[in-house]
């Protein structure tokens, strides 16, 4: 008895040894982007001529929204388009813009942060130069560019109501932008 007690000691023990010999895989996955923007574009408060990465939509009280639909507290900013000879803008170059971010339900509108204190039944509105919504994924209208010197493509955000009531809250959302110069 005793012997197949050492036995099945050594046994487990050789297992435990072997279990750890033994060597496992994995993947490693790396993202990343190579770019060949030689072109500076600027976020700009056209108004007071900031540079900046920030849009400040400023405070929107919730009983101004009375229904679906509804747009308040607009904004408007620019992306200026460097007039560096790196941005390869001719005579006839026109440039647009999409906008990426999350989407509202509708696809249709840039869905703001939720969070305990966010605002409800109410998404961020982008209009091109025309007063054309601009949905997520979706190209701008086409804009002129100034040949040697800065362009500003001009937009603006709205809040947009979603429903009758707006909750009062945070209303920010992330948004990422690509010029495409032609």
């Amino acid at each position: 008895m005793k012997k197949s007690l050492l036995a099945l000691s050594l046994g487990l023990t050789a297992g435990l040894i072997g279990t750890s010999v033994f060597a496992n895989t994995g993947t490693i996955k790396f993202e990343g982007k190579i770019t060949s923007s030689t072109c500076p574009i600027q976020i700009v408060n056209p108004e007071d001529g900031q540079v900046g990465d920030l849009v400040k939509m400023g405070s929107v009280d919730s009983s101004r929204f009375t229904a679906a639909g509804q747009e308040h507290g607009g904004k408007r900013f620019a992306l200026r388009v460097s007039g560096d000879p790196g941005c390869n803008i001719t005579a006839g170059s026109v440039a647009n813009t999409t906008f990426n971010g999350t989407a509202d339900p509708t696809g249709s509108y840039f869905a703001v942060t939720p969070g305990l204190d966010g605002a409800k039944n109410v998404v961020i509105s982008l209009r091109d130069k025309l007063g054309a919504s601009i949905a997520p994924g979706a190209a701008s209208a086409d804009y002129d560019l100034n040949v040697g010197t800065t362009t500003d493509l001009e937009f603006n955000a709205y809040y947009r109501s979603t429903a009758t009531a707006v909750t009062a809250g945070a209303a920010s959302a992330d948004v990422q932008f690509i010029v495409a110069i032609n």
